[in-house]
């Protein structure tokens, strides 16, 4: 059963989006190299289990937008069992990556929370990864990559630094050029994007998380406090997906919403139903339990949350308001109410 969901976007007049013939444009690479991308993939490239996870305009699946009026909408699959506790689903889901995917295993670790969860992930299921870790010149994000360097170093994992000058990276144009193909509002995913591009394999990124928020009873809630979450899907986040569909690339952008059964386990954690019973007071969102889940199912290095960029914000607060002015429009959010979600997601 289709969930019911809200939709935000710019404008509501509902144009209809087409499915474009794919065109090839030769462009430069964040390495400078020269790689053809399309518009639009000549066959379904692989981005989920059985691409469970559908995005689109439209209800048209895997398009692109063509105006402002375009509808951001997004679908989940059903889970195939019942999923086990989190920790677990994140193991299969792992194995799941290792049958579905062709080469070497590049996860793209950060130094964050998410990234190390989703190594972690494939040691518990013996599987051979290898580690790449985007490094700022000049030591700019050493605060960042220190702590995936050390859990590489002291659990034996293979990786390799991945260096950047990422100020020539954002005042050359290169970063311009991955926002330009991938329709990308944000500057901080750019360098990522970057990233996926130098690894010959099958890149993995530790996103996707389920990400819920309180609703007012402004915005629709009901008044007996049922219905009060919905988990937010933002079109600006798919600009990963994107990047791999202009390269006809598989990869995966987003670990934990590779399968549904990861997504449900996490949902189904007792912490998260309790927040959306009402019975954790004072909290807007799951970010204030995220790290308390996740230490729950993984041993995890105790460390200040970073987003990298602490020390060249100069670069995103350049740039972030000529992305917001030519791509703006793919800026979208659907909310789907925790229980629809449930429903959705349910074997």
């Amino acid at each position: 059963m289709r969930s019911r969901q809200m939709y935000e976007s710019r404008d509501e007049s509902g144009a209809t989006c087409v499915l474009v013939s794919p065109t090839e444009r030769a462009h430069m690479d964040g390495s400078g190299a020269n790689d053809v991308v399309r518009d639009v993939p000549t066959h379904q490239v692989m981005l989920s289990h059985n691409n469970h996870f559908k995005f689109g305009y439209n209800n048209q699946w895997f398009t692109d937008r063509r105006s402002a009026g375009d509808q951001w909408c997004v679908e989940y699959g059903k889970c195939n069992w019942q999923p086990g506790d989190w920790r677990a689903e994140c193991v299969r889901t792992a194995r799941l990556i290792r049958e579905s995917a062709s080469g070497e295993l590049w996860v793209l670790f950060s130094g964050g929370l998410d990234s190390e969860v989703v190594v972690q992930s494939f040691l518990f299921a013996g599987i051979p990864i290898k580690v790449g870790i985007t490094r700022f010149s000049n030591q700019l994000n050493r605060h960042d990559t220190v702590y995936a360097i050390r859990f590489c170093e002291t659990h034996g994992v293979p990786y390799r630094c991945l260096d950047i000058d990422i100020e020539a990276f954002f005042e050359s144009g290169k970063a311009w050029s991955y926002a330009e193909r991938s329709k990308c509002v944000q500057p901080q995913l750019l360098h990522t994007m970057w990233a996926m591009d130098q690894v010959h394999g099958y890149p993995i990124l530790g996103s996707g998380e389920c990400y819920l928020v309180r609703r007012s009873v402004q915005d629709g809630a009901a008044t007996d406090g049922s219905s009060m979450w919905d988990m937010h899907e933002k079109e600006r986040i798919a600009s990963w997906y994107r990047h791999l569909m202009t390269t006809d690339r598989e990869g995966c952008a987003g670990f934990f919403q590779y399968n549904p059964e990861n997504m449900l386990a996490f949902l189904l954690d007792p912490l998260l139903v309790d927040l959306c019973a009402n019975r954790l007071p004072g909290q807007s969102s799951t970010m204030g339990l995220k790290e308390i889940i996740y230490r729950k199912y993984f041993l995890l290095e105790r460390r200040k949350k970073y987003h990298g960029f602490e020390n060249v914000m100069h670069l995103d607060d350049r740039l972030r308001p000529l992305l917001e002015d030519a791509f703006g429009d793919h800026n979208g959010i659907v909310r789907t109410s925790y229980p629809d979600l449930l429903e959705m997601l349910a074997p």
